[in-house]
């Protein structure tokens, strides 16, 4: 019997990480992979109480906090890659840039209409609108490696940094935006591996790939943090609401992974089709191709119509932004 959850999904990451109670779990992410970071505030950021949309199906985020320097992190899961995933996680930091430049918006309004008698009298306008920005970034824990032009672009083997700099001299251009990926993939380590786990990194990567899998906590692995993160996911302990959501999810995952699984069969059987006409390989490929897809919008529609966040659609489809937008129209 399967003793703790299973992390790796954006959605079942933020029913257990993120269920009330659990805000020192987010925390301790947070300061893992930015040491020094204070965290004030802990918010689920979904579509009902943000309206943060790329159409009229919403997109959503696994945990939203903020700083007590007014610092704002997204901190969320992904499973599988995809070709625009990097473009995806740039799309994710302008909601917070979005919702620090209507805030400012307000206030200039607010403070020029209070203003504006008193700056007719004396000549001058009201003040410009001040574009400062609080430091967003966007943390994401990946269960698949990124691509990189050499091991130096990595901490401790695992973990990637970006922020916007000069293409010549790496000058920073803003202290606005940052991007820090832990790459999952990268391990390097089997389930019974755990005691080639020195590090705290390490111990912490090891948990979120293999807990699913295990019956305890490995020996070792007795950091509070971890400690704390096994015992928030212990299905045994989630509440009955909880537990409904988590299995909800995880019975929409597995539907998503058995019928991807059957697109590729069938698509594997129309390749063989084509190869009697065309040629073995040639047909294998083109009809393994078109039954994917032909799969995946079959499995993009029944998403859509179950209200399923666009994020989670593009994620285990693999459909271009295009293409799911057709298929919502």
């Amino acid at each position: 019997m399967q003793i703790f959850a299973n992390l790796l999904h954006d959605e079942t990451f933020k029913i257990v990480v993120g269920a009330p109670g659990n805000e020192l779990l987010v925390i301790k992410f947070i300061e893992m992979l930015i040491p020094g970071k204070k965290i004030r505030e802990l918010t689920n950021l979904d579509k009902e109480n943000h309206g943060l949309v790329l159409s009229d199906k919403n997109t959503t985020f696994d945990l939203f906090c903020t700083s007590e320097e007014g610092e704002q992190f997204i901190v969320e899961m992904q499973f599988s890659s995809q070709a625009t995933f990097k473009e995806r996680m740039l799309v994710y930091a302008t909601y917070p840039i979005r919702m620090q430049m209507d805030k400012r918006l307000k206030e200039a309004a607010k403070l020029a209409r209070g203003n504006e008698e008193a700056m007719k009298a004396r000549g001058r306008k009201h003040d410009k609108m001040n574009y400062g920005l609080h430091p967003i970034y966007v943390i994401s824990l990946l269960n698949f490696s990124l691509q990189h032009d050499s091991n130096e672009a990595l901490e401790e083997g695992m973990i990637s940094r970006y922020s916007i700099r000069n293409d010549n001299d790496g000058e920073l251009m803003t202290e606005a935006l940052h991007f820090i990926f832990l790459e999952l993939g990268r391990l390097g380590l089997r389930k019974r591996d755990f005691a080639k786990c020195m590090t705290p990194l390490q111990k912490m990567a090891y948990s979120l790939k293999y807990m699913h899998e295990l019956d305890a906590a490995p020996k070792g692995f007795d950091d509070e943090f971890l400690l704390m993160l096994y015992k928030a996911s212990e299905l045994t302990g989630m509440t009955q609401e909880q537990r409904r959501q988590y299995d909800r999810a995880m019975t929409t995952i597995i539907d998503i992974i058995a019928q991807q699984e059957y697109a590729r069969e069938e698509g594997l059987a129309e390749g063989l089709k084509r190869g009697q006409r065309q040629g073995l390989n040639e047909g294998r490929q083109e009809g393994r191709a078109e039954g994917a897809e032909l799969k995946s919008e079959e499995i993009a529609r029944k998403m859509i119509a179950d209200n399923v966040p666009y994020s989670t659609i593009a994620l285990y489809t693999g459909l271009s932004d295009a293409k799911i937008r057709s298929l919502m129209e």
